[in-house]
């Protein structure tokens, strides 16, 4: 069997927080939960879909600007790449991948 190959252009962290999202031009901000993220995008859970292409400006919920790095958490623009339930169970959230329009995690 051969291995999976990992083709990712950044190395990803895993790291399980509630994170804020809302729509661009959108001051309704909804709830949901970090579960990994890059330089270049994050995956988030969500308990509602979120269409491919959607423009969304995402931050974290407890935002504190004195913690290292806060310029991953003060928040950022992203373009919503994909969206899949996380299981078949109509209660269970949707993962959500995002690509990043302007990498700030150094």
């Amino acid at each position: 069997m051969t291995p999976y190959n990992e083709k990712r252009e950044y190395v990803r962290y895993n790291l399980d927080t509630p994170i804020v999202y809302a729509f661009q031009d959108s001051d309704q901000f909804q709830s949901a939960r970090l579960c990994n993220y890059c330089k270049g995008g994050m995956c988030f859970q969500a308990d509602r879909a979120i269409e491919p292409g959607a423009d969304i400006y995402i931050m974290m919920e407890n935002f504190l600007e004195d913690t290292i790095d806060a310029d991953f958490y003060d928040g950022y623009l992203a373009e919503v790449r994909w969206c899949r339930k996380n299981s078949p169970e109509p209660t269970d959230p949707f993962l959500i991948g995002v690509k990043y329009y302007r990498t700030i995690i150094k």
